[in-house]
């Protein structure tokens, strides 16, 4: 993919620290889980269930509980616990120049 496939999505300061943060990167909904400034995780806001947005669900250690349905997932690898042929998509994201980027 080009380089400019990464976009700077939020600044590092507003989201490191915050827990989790929806963006919309060229109108995608991203939802960015921040455990610690090297450990950040860039998953599709949008449940494969009904589309529920995960941002709004309970983030359990590494484990976020969709809202609608308590479908829960694993924010490392986006799996869906009960059925790992389901997931989020997750991105990859880089923190650049004071900002966090997502390759989209």
């Amino acid at each position: 993919m080009p380089e400019n496939d990464w976009i700077q999505v939020i600044k590092a300061d507003e989201l490191l620290g915050q827990g989790m943060v929806a963006v919309f990167p060229k109108g995608l909904p991203v939802l960015l889980i921040s455990k610690t400034t090297d450990e950040i995780y860039a998953l599709a806001n949008k449940c494969p269930h009904m589309g529920c947005p995960v941002s709004r669900g309970r983030l359990e250690g590494y484990i976020l509980k969709c809202p609608c349905h308590d479908w829960r997932f694993d924010i490392r690898t986006g799996v869906f616990l009960d059925a790992p042929e389901l997931s989020l998509r997750s991105y990859e994201w880089k923190i650049e120049e004071g900002g966090v980027f997502v390759k989209i």
